[in-house]
């Protein structure tokens, strides 16, 4: 009766190295092959700007609401967020004089407007000096940026593009941690005649909602306080290149 015999393999050192020296050939080979051909696609990283107002503007554009836009110009476009028309009334207004300053509104928000110019979407940083609690930012600051959000389909879709606040309504759902990306979303509920209704609701980057509100605005009778706005909204809506 025979028995079975096992086959042994000896790898000296010098047959182990070779072996590796082939590979290690063979690797680099491939790797210069492959990107000679094109076969490895690297999407180099944006630079890192020493100006903290580019670097955020940097994020509010790389950011996934932003994109979005972008991606579809032919229901999105980018219109101003600051719409005053002189460095004086930018000055002594909230948002754009105020509040835009390292740490509250460090860079001015990016403003989309929907074909149907009812809809916006606007995507903004919040710093860590807006804040009631610490690290969550004041209600109050969510509330006055509702205010100055929800006017814009208001504004856009009002005659004479004129309307004032009349109320404003704002629920508070989960803290708005601060120092970081937010995307509030606004739209045009309702219009009649003078009066428009408006919604809008502020979430994190990652789509969670914090906040949301419903405002009424009404375009005043007598227009000697706020002057028709009508041929500045035209400057505005082709401040920036679009398809509409």
């Amino acid at each position: 009766m025979g028995v079975a015999q096992s086959s042994h393999y000896i790898f000296t050192r010098s047959m182990l190295a070779t072996w590796a020296g082939c590979c290690m050939l063979f690797g680099a080979s491939l790797v210069y092959v492959g990107a000679n051909q094109g076969w490895f696609k690297v999407k180099p990283k944006a630079p890192v700007s020493d100006n903290p107002e580019e670097a955020l503007a940097t994020q509010l554009m790389e950011s996934k609401a932003a994109r979005e836009c972008l991606d579809n110009p032919d229901d999105w476009k980018r219109v101003p967020f600051f719409w005053l028309a002189s460095e004086k009334l930018r000055q002594a207004s909230l948002f754009p004089g105020t509040f835009h300053t390292p740490n509250r509104l460090g860079v001015e928000p990016l403003c989309f407007i929907n074909r149907d110019r009812k809809r916006f979407v606007i995507i903004l940083h919040i710093g860590k000096y807006l804040c009631g609690h610490e690290g969550i930012v004041h209600g109050g600051v969510q509330a006055a940026l509702f205010d100055e959000i929800t006017a814009k389909p208001a504004f856009w879709n009002s005659p004479l593009n004129v309307a004032l606040t009349a109320s404003l309504k704002v629920n508070y759902r989960k803290p708005a941690i601060a120092d970081q990306l937010f995307v509030v979303r606004t739209q045009l509920k309702e219009m009649d005649g003078r009066k428009a209704v408006v919604t809008a609701q502020l979430e994190d980057n990652k789509g969670n909602v914090l906040s949301d509100a419903e405002a009424l605005y009404i375009t005043p009778k007598d227009n000697s306080l706020v002057p028709d706005q009508s041929a500045f909204f035209s400057k505005m809506d082709t401040a920036y290149p679009g398809r509409f």
